[in-house]
C-alpha cells in the first residue's frame, strides 16, 4: 500500500466506533478524494476490486472496521 493510500485508511479509521449515514460517507470521500462505500448486511457488495476505495464495514449502524480495495 502506498504512503498516500495508508494515510488516508488512517483517516478512515478515525470514523470506527461513529454511527453511519450517508453524509459521513460523503465527508470521508470528500476529506481522502476517494470512493467511499458502506459493507454489511443491507449493503449492497460489488466484486470488483479498487485498491483506492475505503470500505467501511457496518454493524447495527455503527462502524466497526476500515478496510481498502475489495
Amino acid at each position: 500500500m502506498s504512503i498516500d493510500l495508508q494515510q488516508h485508511l488512517d483517516t478512515a479509521k478515525q470514523y470506527v466506533s461513529q454511527q453511519y449515514s450517508e453524509e459521513l460517507r460523503a465527508e470521508l470521500a470528500n476529506k481522502t478524494g476517494l470512493a467511499v462505500r458502506p459493507r454489511g448486511i443491507g449493503y449492497i457488495l460489488t466484486r470488483d476490486y479498487n485498491p483506492a476505495r475505503i470500505n467501511l464495514l457496518v454493524e447495527n449502524e455503527i462502524i466497526t472496521h476500515v478496510t481498502m480495495g475489495n
